[in-house]
Formats: C-alpha cells, sequence, structure tokens
C-alpha cells in the first residue's frame, strides 16, 4: 500500500505536559488506536502490542508528533499482523474441574474438587478445592477461581523468597518486601519504601519468569529508570534476560487464572 494511504489520524493534536495521548494508523482499511506514552527518561522508541490488543508505543518527550508518525507509518503492517495473531488464539477461561491441571511455579498440580467450605490448598501434587454445594455450578467455578487466586497470592511470597534474598545481595541493595497482587497489564513494580509487587500471574509461568521478574524489579531499586546502566546490571545478574522476555511476550498470554 502507497505510503498516502496509510494515514496517521490525530485523536489530540496537543500534546503539551501530558504524558498519554491516543492515535490512530489505518492498515487495509482498518483504524488501530495507538496509545503514545512520552517520557523524559527514555532514550529511543519502542512499540508493543498486548496480548488483549492495546497498541502502545513509548518516545521520548521531545520527540516530534512527525517523527511519531513517521515511526508509527513504518510499523503499520507489524501491528495489525501482531493483532491478528492475538485474535486467533484460543482464550477460554480456565476450568477448576475436578481432574483438571494447573501449573504453580513450574510443576503440574492435579485439581481435586470436594463440597465444603471455600478454600484451596495444595498437599504435593494436588490442587484440593472445595466450595459449598449451595452454590450453582457456574457460581461455584467462579468461588474456585477466586480460592485458588487468593491461594497463589498467599504463598507467592514465600516461593519467591529465595530469589529475592539471592538477587539483592547480588545487586548490592538492601532485601525489599515482596507482595504478591494481580494485575492485569503491569508483571511487576517497585514501591516507595524498599518493596517490590510481582504479579501473582507469574506463578503459571515457568520459574525462570519469576526469577527475571525479581532481578527486573531489584535492580530498579538502584536504577529507577530504563536507560543503558539499568540494563547492563540486569544483563550481569541474567544474562539471558532477553530470552525470557521473548518467553513472556509469546506466552504471557497463556498464565491467566
Amino acid at each position: 500500500m502507497a505510503r498516502t494511504n496509510i494515514q496517521l489520524l490525530i485523536l489530540e493534536s496537543m500534546r503539551d505536559n501530558v504524558s498519554h495521548m491516543g492515535l490512530a494508523v489505518i492498515w487495509n482499511g482498518y483504524i488501530i488506536p495507538i496509545e503514545v506514552i512520552y517520557s523524559d527518561r527514555r532514550r529511543s522508541w519502542a512499540i508493543e502490542v498486548k496480548t488483549n490488543g492495546e497498541v502502545l508505543i513509548r518516545v521520548p518527550k521531545a520527540t516530534s508528533l512527525e517523527k511519531v508518525q513517521e515511526i508509527a507509518q513504518s510499523k503499520a503492517e507489524w501491528i495489525a499482523k501482531q493483532q491478528a495473531l492475538f485474535q486467533n488464539r484460543d482464550t477460554k477461561p480456565r476450568s477448576y474441574s475436578d481432574g483438571e491441571v494447573i501449573p504453580f511455579f513450574g510443576e503440574d498440580l492435579t485439581i481435586q474438587r470436594s463440597a465444603g467450605p471455600a478454600k484451596a490448598e495444595i498437599a504435593g501434587e494436588v490442587l484440593h478445592i472445595s466450595t459449598p454445594d449451595s452454590f450453582t455450578p457456574d457460581e461455584a467455578e467462579m468461588i474456585a477461581r477466586d480460592v485458588v487466586m487468593l491461594l497463589y497470592r498467599r504463598r507467592g511470597p514465600a516461593v519467591l523468597d529465595a530469589y529475592v534474598e539471592k538477587y539483592a545481595e547480588l545487586a548490592g541493595v538492601t532485601k525489599p518486601n515482596l507482595r504478591m497482587k494481580l494485575q492485569k497489564k503491569k508483571w511487576g513494580c517497585c514501591t516507595p519504601k524498599n518493596g517490590i509487587i510481582i504479579n501473582a500471574r507469574v506463578l503459571l509461568a515457568p520459574k525462570i519468569v519469576a526469577e527475571y521478574l525479581v532481578v527486573h524489579e531489584i535492580v530498579h531499586l538502584r536504577y529507577p529508570h530504563h536507560q543503558k546502566t539499568y540494563w547492563k546490571e540486569v544483563e550481569r545478574l541474567m544474562p539471558k534476560y532477553r530470552d525470557v522476555e521473548k518467553l513472556m511476550k509469546a506466552d504471557g498470554w497463556k498464565w491467566e487464572f
């Protein structure tokens, strides 16, 4: 398609001090919304297509709208292909039925259902889930999901503690407090008082992903940015971290409760 037929639609023409702005590209007749995120810490641009189809482009604060247009236009076909790939994935909700298998920190657990107070617990290779028999099947499934998510959040800090201790020492920082949360967009973040938060979904992923996320956030305690000094330290602690990032981009959509 000719360059003139791939037009960037500016939905908000004034940037000023706003850090987020909506854009859209047209590819083969389809309008693809894009969120632009300006950062005074960023030195280069990056485009990301999330598993839910959202498109983000991150650029340095001083980037002109014309340059953003050029970047987005040059990647329009790739963006469309990535969205199509995600749309074709099988994203059926996870089943918590008796006999189903669910990962927990690199191990597969077999679900065993029973009637009783709403709770979930792990015993060996079995995940026991009980729900009151007064609920309908659909309600019981929702309760089962909730108690499993709560269990993973509670077990997570103890499971990841060895990584936190190891990499805090290697990075030369005070061991942070670790909490687990359920987040849709973020895999992790730091807190103002020497703490880190990791998405509980990571316990559904291979162990190396949890290890990388701990490294990622601990390094942020020293370098609160994504500049070269930050990534150099990440690479020192985990030389093959790029392989893990590729894995997360390819399979992250599968790690859902």
